[in-house]
């Protein structure tokens, strides 16, 4: 293996060109910073306005205390589960996804030094991505309309000790139980089984502590619980009203004793699996049998169907394209989760029986962050993703028009977009049902999905790609999407409430009460008028901002 010009020689040398050389992959993923985004937007929606609630049964804990800050740290570790997992599975599984791994076989890399180098990029990229939710506490309590009762620089510590304390050894911890079952299974279903095994046994701790155990049974329960949430709040069980506002979760007794206790099982499993790993293990197929034919058709490549169009041909490449990307999977699971999450916990309106408008009430307040996320990105790379693959000089050279090309990309990614919604009503709708066990009408439940969930989410997709389309920058395009969103947020909170000033914003929905349908619809008959000619100034600047180099 070698280092530039210079051969890399000695063990510690090529963990750390591994470590390097994976550490510039996970840098150049767009899902990384889609995962950062997660957190930090999470973490600042709680903390700036009342909309976003990441801890249960709060009352009236102030949202800045310490106490509140390290909960929803804690709790947002463990529902991160699916980002950690992904992340994990990628540096170790690269090799046999991308069908390498029978090259790699044929080095002299030795496997310690590989899965050491692995490991050791995914963490650092795993502590940075969830470094989001110190950054989005912070955005938080800087936002104008925001009170404080404290200092800018006691905010600061509020949020870093418990990242520091809480979440980056939990990260850890669990980044090497999920690194070492991936070495171990080589598939993506076995670190799927340890993440899910994971999540079983911090639910089942918070299940057990709910119910009061007496000494020991409750000190072990905490120290069984692998996100440090049951420790969190065993430790201020005792607190009064003042303590719960202003202490600090010290780190010095139960909780700091089941980090010490997880991050020694992360490190005790790691280091038997280091130990026993003597090669890179790169000639594993998946499923189990050798392909002995010719190289099969790319899944990537624009099947010619639908009776040759090319506009559908286009849709179809970019629906599937959008559901093998892992940061669109894994965000779109979390937004789904995350619905469900709340229906069957009883966070929807308190109103006996179900209807339609209550499950897109809270589809809308639950999965409005993720979709906003993913419209921001995915937008972006519809029109950045043939620079990044290099082949934007072929797709220009084609006598495919750009009404077509742009087009047939919007269509396919509304058809993802269409997709997901549907699978996060049909989660909020099984978790109200469980909830409550009554009937439920289909229609409002349609329609209602439709004006309030959909359409928005299609109109914010087109307001995005028309802004990466005029800047022609794409980190500077995100950074302004994500600054309107502040903005948006911020306007909100000072009393700008006319539907026609907030993009695409339906009329509120009220639990029990009918919908609004003539008022949704003549809302949406306004932001689609507005999204058309955003639609057209897209295709003036389509053909300058492809040749941007």
């Amino acid at each position: 293996m070698v280092r530039g010009d210079v051969p890399v020689h000695g063990w510690w040398d090529r963990s750390l060109a591994v470590y390097r050389l994976e550490l510039r992959i996970q840098r150049r993923e767009p899902a990384t910073v889609l995962y950062l985004l997660v957190f930090l937007l999470l973490t600042f929606g709680f903390v700036s306005s009342g909309t976003v609630e990441l801890v249960r049964d709060r009352g009236a804990l102030p949202k800045l205390s310490p106490l509140a800050i390290a909960l929803a740290m804690g709790g947002l570790t463990a529902f991160g589960q699916v980002i950690t997992t992904m992340i994990t599975a990628s540096a170790i599984l690269r090799d046999a996804a991308g069908r390498t791994d029978h090259l790699l076989a044929t080095t002299a890399l030795d496997g310690r030094a590989w899965m050491l180098g692995r490991w050791a990029a995914a963490s650092t990229i795993m502590v940075l991505v969830y470094g989001g939710l110190l950054a989005g506490v912070m955005l938080g309590a800087a936002a104008p309309w925001v009170e404080r009762d404290v200092a800018w620089t006691s905010v600061l510590q509020r949020a870093l000790w418990p990242w520091l304390t809480i979440t980056v050894p939990t990260t850890l911890a669990v980044g090497a139980v999920l690194t070492a079952a991936a070495v171990r299974t080589r598939t993506l279903l076995g670190v799927l089984a340890a993440a899910l095994a994971l999540l079983f046994l911090w639910q089942g701790c918070e299940a057990l502590a709910r119910t009061n155990l007496a000494e020991p049974w409750g000190t072990l329960v905490a120290l069984m619980d692998p996100f440090g949430t049951v420790g969190v709040q065993r430790v201020a069980s005792g607190w009064s009203e003042a303590m719960r506002a202003s202490s600090p979760v010290p780190v010095t007794g139960l909780v700091g004793a089941s980090r010490l206790v997880w991050l020694g099982v992360g490190g005790l499993v790691a280091g038997v699996t280091l130990r026993s790993t003597r090669d890179v293990l790169g000639v594993h197929v998946p499923d189990g049998r050798t392909r002995t034919r010719g190289a099969a058709p790319s899944r990537d490549a624009p099947i010619a169907r639908f009776g040759g169009s090319r506009l559908a041909t286009i849709a179809t490449f970019t629906t599937r394209w959008t559901w093998r990307e892992r940061g669109w999977r894994v965000v779109a699971l979390l937004g789904v989760l995350n619905v469900f999450a709340h229906a069957i916990g009883g966070d929807a309106a308190d109103v006996h029986g179900v209807d339609g408008g209550q499950i897109v009430a809270l589809v809308r307040e639950h999965a409005r962050l993720f979709l906003i996320l993913l419209a921001t990105i995915y937008a972006g790379e519809l029109l950045w993703r043939d620079q990044d693959q290099r082949v934007v000089e072929l797709v220009e050279s084609t006598s495919v028009r750009t009404v077509t090309l742009v087009g047939g990309r919007l269509l396919g990614l509304i058809a993802s977009q269409t997709v997901l919604v549907s699978a996060l009503l049909l989660a909020g709708t099984l978790g109200m049902l469980v909830r409550h066990r009554t009937p439920l009408s289909i229609g409002p439940l349609v329609i209602g999905g439709a004006l309030w969930v959909l359409l928005p989410f299609v109109q914010w997709l087109v307001l995005s790609l028309a802004v990466h389309v005029v800047i022609r920058h794409k980190v500077i395009a995100h950074l302004t999407l994500i600054a309107g969103w502040v903005a948006a947020v911020a306007l909100d909170a000072n009393g700008v409430t006319s539907p026609w000033l907030r993009f695409a914003d339906p009329p509120a929905l009220i639990a029990g009460a009918a919908l609004p349908i003539r008022e949704a619809a003549m809302r949406a008959l306004w932001w689609s008028s507005v999204s058309a000619g955003l639609f057209a100034l897209t295709l003036l600047g389509w053909k300058r901002a492809t040749s941007r180099r």
